[in-house]
């Protein structure tokens, strides 16, 4: 009874932990409010901050991170999202320069890469580029991955890379021939906690059982 419990608990921190870093995602949300984005997480760096996972960077990282860029606006409008970058902040070059940085556009199972280049360039980002054309409640995933060489030197510990990015939005009126009910879709996050009711639904059941046979037992 005791291997079970600690068996459950064990489960249920696995999961409570999984969520969390599976949470750590860039957001860029357009609710059409005087025609802002909203940028997630922010950090103390700064409150547009989209790069949660690129902190403490070490020698040889590897590190991805997922922005999702979302239509919060009614379903009234569709909107077309752009994205530039401006490059690296002049204080940051030195150090950017060092990292290789690939932003890729993924969608159904397809993956196309927008940028490939040092971390401080514009390269393929120098102009607009359409993300795509979004619905109500549409959005597109951008994975970033850094790449952080062995041989970067200690100079530059504790360093901090500022990387502007640009958002632009232009807005339509939804025709007739639009789809009206696009996938809105990430429902990986909902099934993680299904899992989670799963589990302890289990428990609940082997503990009933358990319970029932003491009983008899107690009875013969």
């Amino acid at each position: 009874m005791k291997k079970i419990i600690a068996l459950f608990v064990a489960c249920i921190i696995a999961l409570s932990v999984a969520l969390p870093a599976f949470a750590a995602e860039g957001k860029v949300t357009y609710s059409g409010n005087a025609g802002n984005f909203i940028f997630e997480p922010g950090s103390e760096h700064s409150p547009t901050d989209l790069f949660p996972n690129f902190k403490g960077v070490m020698p040889g990282d590897i590190l991805t991170q997922k922005i999702t860029v979302k239509n919060d606006l009614d379903n009234k409008v569709k909107v077309k999202i752009y994205l530039r970058s401006l490059g690296a902040q002049e204080d940051s070059v030195e150090f950017l320069s060092q990292l290789g940085l690939k932003v890729a556009k993924s969608s159904d199972n397809e993956m196309a890469y927008m940028f490939d280049a040092a971390a401080n360039e514009k390269a393929q980002l120098t102009d607009w580029v359409c993300l795509g054309t979004l619905y109500s409640g549409g959005k597109v995933n951008l994975d970033v991955t850094l790449n952080v060489p062995v041989s970067l030197e200690n100079e530059f510990q504790s360093k901090i890379g500022k990387l502007d990015w640009e958002f632009k939005i232009e807005e339509f009126p939804i025709e007739s021939s639009d789809p009206q009910s696009p996938n809105t879709g990430d429902d990986f996050r909902l099934g993680l906690w299904i899992a989670v009711m799963l589990c302890s639904l289990s428990m609940i059941i082997i503990l009933l059982v358990w319970r029932k046979r003491d009983k008899e037992k107690a009875d013969q």
